[in-house]
């Protein structure tokens, strides 16, 4: 990691005209563009299995959607009824919600 005070300012003039630095910026373009392409793919492949579970199982992919995320991220679940206690809590007492 480098140190941010040492911080490199952008200048696209010095990138273009450096070969060395045009050829990082290539390397660099051409990853991010494989990584997203990975990433449509996936998206495209989540988009199908939650459509494959709701046509087979009648699971709504909201559902299957959060305990993948309860399965990741252990604990997500109570943080977000953590989360909309608070909110109830709020619209309560603003008189928002009965």
């Amino acid at each position: 990691m480098k140190d941010k005070s040492n911080k490199v300012q952008f200048n696209l003039d010095s990138i273009i005209n450096n070969p060395v630095s045009k050829r990082q910026l290539e390397g660099f373009l051409e990853e991010v563009v494989l990584c997203r392409g990975k990433i449509k793919n996936e998206r495209t492949a989540i988009r199908d299995i939650l459509i494959e579970a709701k046509d087979s199982l009648g699971i709504p992919g909201k559902i299957l959607n959060g305990l993948a995320n309860e399965k990741m991220n252990p604990g997500s679940i109570d943080q977000k009824q953590h989360d909309l206690d608070d909110i109830d809590t709020f619209a309560t007492g603003l008189g928002i919600k009965d």
